[in-house]
């Protein structure tokens, strides 16, 4: 399989065909950083080679659905990944893989092994990082373009319920992300704390 064929056309996938301005979060940026959380997670967990390799093709793929179906972009993800993996060079046993690691980002969905652990933690690794509130913002103004308005208060109350029903998976993640998750977790409570007495005065 030849991951470079899959960046290659996943980049210029998503450059056509995913428009940045009402994408703002689910963009390249957020696949190229998808890809080297997994790699870190992968090779901290002590994959094999072909297992890294899964997993980076996954990741490269993991949000192209969203020019198909954005309700259900996992799904749309998988079902072109076999198409783009089979294109790539990859077996069919390969794709299924490739398409079962897609489909284990859904939040929905309980990590089943292993490596769909690692995958679910690289999509939510950035709440771990001190870059957390760029990215909060910048999927505010995502879900924004949608059609979900918020206040500053609103926002914050959901960051705070959906951090504190994160937990990593894996243990390279705990290890890795598990700090600056509780740091970003104390971060949000005090911005909800401080606009909640704002509104009380």
């Amino acid at each position: 399989m030849d991951e470079k064929r899959v960046e290659e056309w996943a980049a210029s996938w998503i450059a056509e065909r995913i428009d940045p301005r009402r994408w703002c979060y689910h963009n390249l940026e957020h696949v190229r950083m998808f890809v080297a959380d997994v790699t870190e997670f992968a090779r901290a967990s002590g994959v094999s080679p072909h297992e890294l390799e899964l997993l980076r093709v996954a990741g490269w793929l993991h949000d192209v659905g969203y020019a198909i179906d954005p309700a259900d972009h996992e799904e749309a993800s998988a079902r072109l990944a076999l198409e783009v993996v089979s294109a790539a060079g990859g077996t069919p046993a390969e794709a299924d893989a490739v398409a079962a690691l897609i489909r284990a980002t859904k939040l929905a969905v309980r990590p089943r092994n292993r490596l769909e652990e690692i995958m679910r933690d690289a999509d939510l690794g950035g709440l771990g990082t001190d870059g957390f509130p760029e990215q909060s913002q910048r999927f505010r103004r995502e879900l924004e373009q949608g059609g979900r308005s918020f206040t500053d208060l609103e926002f914050w109350r959901t960051e705070a319920a959906f951090l504190n029903g994160v937990n990593y998976f894996s243990e390279a993640a705990r290890r890795l992300r598990g700090p600056g998750l509780e740091r970003n977790r104390a971060r949000v409570a005090a911005e909800v704390r401080r606009l909640s007495e704002s509104r009380g005065k």
